[in-house]
């Protein structure tokens, strides 16, 4: 598969994994509560869009030719995309402010996509 297919792959699940957190955000803090009716399908959107990031990440990463040791931006990224899997949790659990996890969210988002884009070190 192409590089672009990959990337688009990678999109994909960051808008997943986005809409998922946004959503049990928004509805921890207009109601309060942990159980939303949609919070089964949230997770599986939740999952797929971690899914897809990490597949098409490796994906790329091997059309890039990068298979032996990884730099330590690629680590940067994991730790970012563990941060994502823990987050829904977390908001549906009440730890934290839902929108302190929306935004750091977002924020993360941006700086993986910094550092996929420049590969600083």
């Amino acid at each position: 598969m192409s590089i672009s297919f990959y990337t688009l792959l990678h999109i994909i699940g960051l808008i997943l994994l986005v809409q998922a957190v946004g959503a049990a955000s928004f509805h921890r803090m207009q109601t309060g509560e942990a159980s939303h009716p949609r919070m089964k399908l949230l997770s599986i959107m939740h999952g797929v869009g971690l899914l897809f990031m990490l597949v098409s990440g490796f994906g790329m990463l091997a059309q890039l030719g990068i298979t032996g040791g990884l730099p330590n931006w690629i680590y940067a990224k994991l730790v970012i995309w563990l941060v994502f899997g823990a987050s829904i949790a977390l908001v549906n659990r009440g730890k934290g402010s839902p929108m302190l996890w929306w935004a750091l969210v977002v924020v993360l988002g941006g700086v993986a996509g910094w550092l996929g884009i420049f590969k600083p070190f």
